[in-house]
């Protein structure tokens, strides 16, 4: 979610230029294409030396261990992933494999490596790497929180020479056509995954253009150019970062960063109100913006606790719900109704068409048929007043929606008692089954992602916080991840959207997007996801 609070990057099918994986799916000649949106800029003049505002206090910088959006956004400086990806591409280009190719059932993958690379500590990259990556992401003991579920029905990694590796799958695994370009898949140092072992996340080793200096919990994260850098994407420009070094400053309220950016104090900030990033682009401030693949912001509904358990209870709350109101009085109107359980950047987004439409009269028909009538006010049955319980997972965007949804609920009779837990507590009480609702989103590229949140293995364990379990829908969703072609792949992802939209198990509230306000910086590049790269900056 970062994503939720966990960013499965957790988790994105994108074209190759081809119909479908098979042998010869070579993507040697790659290109990127493409930009961000962005408004016209202030000063180009660019700093020696960068800080940028990070709204989440990062669990570690072992990129195949976090779950966190903040870890990634730094994790995305230090490593490189096998194939780069940006905003507004479908294509790929090379990083740290020159080309690779797939074979017809996308069960089997071979790269072929750059040469010449080494990583930050001086170690050489080559295939050996690469199975260290994909090993320390598999092996339990890393108790990895995203990647591991990007990696699939994993079977291993083969050396096939030093600068040839073959990743190898149980099953059919066309994602990781388009997972292997994430940030979590950023090839690590198998020297540093030794030397530190479990501390390896306080010590990050990659060979990507800034190299890891130090972490302070709560209060920052320094790098400093890695001067032998120049094997990075076209995007990043030639050569080392013009930066000397980047700093990022954790600042997790909105008004602290905004009035950081203000003083200078920091350069970027992702984090603002939207109030302020209107306020910003009147002042001139120049804003990137990049809408986001994945899950909207939302509620998903425990399916398995009274009375969220009912359908009908379920359709009624989401036709309750105002939620065009909550984006104008909160956001300012800076982001779109979501209208799937999907984004609509989302690879097979099928809209929902009026199953969240607000209309109140249609949600009290609803009650009225669950056998919810009003008294004095609130919804009855056998002396019984409808209450649901509202967790929200504090200082993750939800208070306030929450707050107004509490009043639109008790416009239809419906009383929610709402309450906040801190992440990571909140999740063991979904888990648990303890609220009605749990406060949602999910950045994903791969529409696979649903596997995570909607399968009956994630139940209980998992991300499954709405406790939806169905035979069915999981043969649907296994069926639809294991279909090689992107067209058809897509098709079938868009089947099972239409069916999980109808359970009325989520309610999005608004579409996901990245929103980077700076102060004059220019050759800012960004993931298809929204996260930014800074080795261009001033290029």
């Amino acid at each position: 979610m970062s994503s939720h609070p966990s960013k499965r990057r957790g988790a994105r099918i994108a074209s190759m230029g081809v119909a479908a994986l098979g042998v010869g799916a070579l993507l040697a000649g790659w290109t990127a294409g493409g930009t961000a949106v962005a408004n016209a800029s202030t000063s180009s003049k660019t700093p020696k030396a960068l800080t940028v505002a990070l709204s989440q206090n990062p669990d570690t910088l072992d990129p195949g261990q976090t779950g966190l959006v903040g870890s990634v956004k730094v994790d995305a400086q230090i490593f490189d992933p096998l194939i780069w990806r940006f905003s507004g591409s479908k294509k790929y280009e090379p990083g740290l494999a020159t080309s690779y190719t797939a074979n017809a059932d996308a069960t089997e993958y071979t790269f072929h490596l750059r040469h010449g690379v080494t990583f930050q500590d001086g170690t050489r990259f080559d295939a050996n790497a690469v199975k260290a990556t994909f090993d320390h992401i598999a092996d339990p003991a890393t108790k990895s929180a995203s990647a591991v579920t990007s990696l699939g029905p994993y079977k291993g990694t083969t050396v096939v020479d030093p600068y040839t590796v073959k990743v190898d799958f149980t099953s059919s695994y066309p994602a990781f056509n388009t997972l292997v370009a994430s940030e979590q898949f950023g090839i690590d140092s198998p020297t540093a995954l030794k030397k530190y072992g479990a501390d390896y996340g306080q010590h990050p080793v990659g060979t990507g253009p800034f190299t890891f200096q130090s972490f302070t919990s709560g209060s920052s994260v320094k790098l400093t150019r890695n001067a032998k850098y120049d094997w990075g994407p076209k995007r990043f420009g030639s050569g080392a970062a013009k930066l000397s070094s980047l700093t990022f400053r954790i600042l997790t309220s909105p008004t602290s960063q905004n009035n950081a950016l203000k003083t200078g104090e920091v350069q970027v900030a992702d984090g603002l109100d939207p109030q302020d990033v209107a306020s910003a682009k009147k002042a001139g401030k120049r804003t990137t913006t990049v809408a986001a693949a994945g899950m909207p912001y939302g509620w998903l509904l425990n399916v398995d606790k009274a009375p969220t358990n009912d359908p009908l209870v379920r359709q009624a709350i989401a036709h309750a719900i105002d939620r065009k109101s909550i984006i104008s009085t909160l956001f300012a109107g800076e982001f779109k109704l979501a209208t799937s359980v999907v984004t609509r950047a989302t690879p097979g987004y099928a809209s929902a068409g009026s199953a969240f439409s607000y209309n109140q009269k249609k949600a009290g028909k609803l009650l009225d048929r669950a056998g919810w009538k009003m008294v004095d006010g609130k919804r009855q049955k056998h002396g019984k007043t409808l209450t649901i319980s509202m967790i929200n997972i504090a200082n993750f965007g939800f208070d306030d929606m929450s707050t107004l949804v509490q009043s639109q609920l008790a416009s239809v009779g419906i009383t929610a008692k709402l309450s906040d837990q801190a992440f990571p507590t909140v999740g063991q009480t979904y888990n648990n089954g303890g609220s009605n609702t749990a406060s949602w989103f999910f950045w994903s590229l791969d529409p696979n992602m649903i596997k995570s949140v909607f399968t009956c293995a994630q139940v209980k364990s998992g991300f499954n916080w709405s406790h939806s379990c169905s035979a069915s829908l999981d043969k649907q969703i296994d069926a639809a991840d294991a279909t090689t072609s992107t067209t058809a792949r897509n098709a079938a992802f868009a089947s099972v959207f239409r069916k999980i939209n109808k359970q009325a198990a989520f309610i999005p509230v608004y579409d996901l997007k990245a929103i980077y306000v700076t102060n004059g910086i220019t050759g800012l590049a960004s993931t298809p996801d929204g996260d930014a790269y800074y080795a261009g900056v001033g290029k």
